[in-house]
């Protein structure tokens, strides 16, 4: 009989983790635990959606709210009967409310054992909403193993208390065979952005460093398209700025399937991911580099979070922040076509190298056996 793993994820269940996984179907017994608003659908693997307060209708306030009810919002009615009889429920953050879920039922003697995925890297983060400290000291001493997302996340794990001992770094990995380049005959460029557009993921710089490169008499004669693919609350904000510095017609915003996403890279020269750091957040891993890399595309992004792990020497980092540095590495991409070419198989071979979704499953499956005869 199969060893049975429950992925627990509640509303951020996704298309994108779940195929880390698909490797493992052949031996492991797999199932999906989301919310009913689930980020995808249609999954390979078997899913369950639980009722969760996250799937309320949005109202002012609403996340501050629950998390204040609730500790955390991300609670799942009836997750103890839907795991019940599972050897490993492998779940995520240690402040989230269904991996303390998890832990309960492990306590009741419903699951056997409980792996958590970290992918906080600032420390003591996430500590100022009341209760949020104990689920992590819970999560951090009750917890069978954790798994790092980067090396940036282990370190903060440790900071917190954590023994390394009891942690292992295994990074996010793409689907090669999914996301992969193509041969371009052609003498427009495309420059493309994928992601949230939030002030956070350096949505702004992208479209100043954009308005510098439009307007570059150098580049006259190159045809610039510039691609936004993603949504978020300041989509309105930079239409508006496109019409104020005049260079809409250069741009196109646009949300796109996921599983339409491969030819949207597929169709692009250059990848830009500009993200900043905050007060209470900075970019964990980048699936979105991933993607990018696996596409075989020239790489500009900022030195924050775990991107210099994720990128390191295939893609050109800047301080986050200067777009005016991100115009000038993208005017030399555009201007020398060798050099752009030469980036981008550098960027896929790391991604094969490093990042494939078959060496990322063998890491997973050692944890899986390590834990079930610990």
């Amino acid at each position: 009989m199969k060893t049975k793993i429950a992925i627990v994820r509640g509303k951020f269940l996704n298309k994108f983790e779940l195929q880390f996984f698909e490797p493992l179907v052949s031996k492991y017994q797999l199932l999906g635990v989301g919310s009913k608003s689930a980020f995808a659908h249609k999954y390979k693997l078997p899913v369950v959606k639980l009722v969760s307060p996250v799937d309320l209708p949005d109202f002012p306030g609403k996340m501050p709210i629950l998390n204040r009810l609730f500790v955390d919002a991300n609670y799942l009615y009836g997750l103890e009967k839907a795991i019940e009889g599972y050897d490993i429920a492998h779940c995520a953050e240690s402040y989230y409310h269904f991996t303390i879920q998890c832990l309960n039922a492990k306590k009741k003697g419903l699951v056997k054992k409980v792996v958590v995925s970290i992918y906080e890297n600032i420390p003591f983060a996430a500590e100022g909403i009341w209760g949020r400290k104990s689920f992590k000291k819970r999560v951090y001493k009750e917890s069978d193993h954790i798994i790092a997302v980067s090396n940036k996340t282990k370190s903060a794990l440790i900071k917190e208390g954590v023994s390394s001992k009891k942690i292992s770094v295994i990074t996010q990995h793409i689907n090669t065979n999914i996301f992969y380049p193509v041969s371009k005959k052609r003498n427009n460029i495309t420059i493309l952005f994928t992601g949230r557009l939030e002030i956070y993921k350096g949505v702004f710089d992208f479209m100043n460093a954009a308005n510098i490169l439009i307007k570059d008499k150098n580049l006259k004669d190159h045809k610039l398209t510039f691609m936004m693919v993603g949504q978020g609350s300041q989509k309105n904000n930079l239409i508006k700025l496109q019409k104020k510095l005049g260079i809409e017609k250069f741009f196109s915003m646009t949300a796109i399937p996921y599983e339409n996403m491969p030819a949207v890279y597929q169709d692009a020269d250059i990848f830009i991911a500009p993200s900043r750091t905050t007060k209470h957040w900075q970019e964990q891993f980048s699936t979105v580099l991933l993607e990018a890399k696996a596409s075989g595309l020239a790489i500009i992004s900022t030195r924050t979070g775990g991107i210099p792990e994720n990128v390191g020497t295939a893609g050109i980092l800047v301080k986050e922040g200067d777009y005016r540095e991100i115009a000038r590495n993208a005017k030399k991409l555009i201007l020398d076509s060798d050099y752009r070419v030469k980036l981008g198989k550098m960027a896929r071979n790391n991604a094969i190298s490093r990042f494939t979704i078959n060496k990322g499953a063998q890491k997973l499956d050692n944890i899986y056996e390590a834990v079930l005869v610990s």
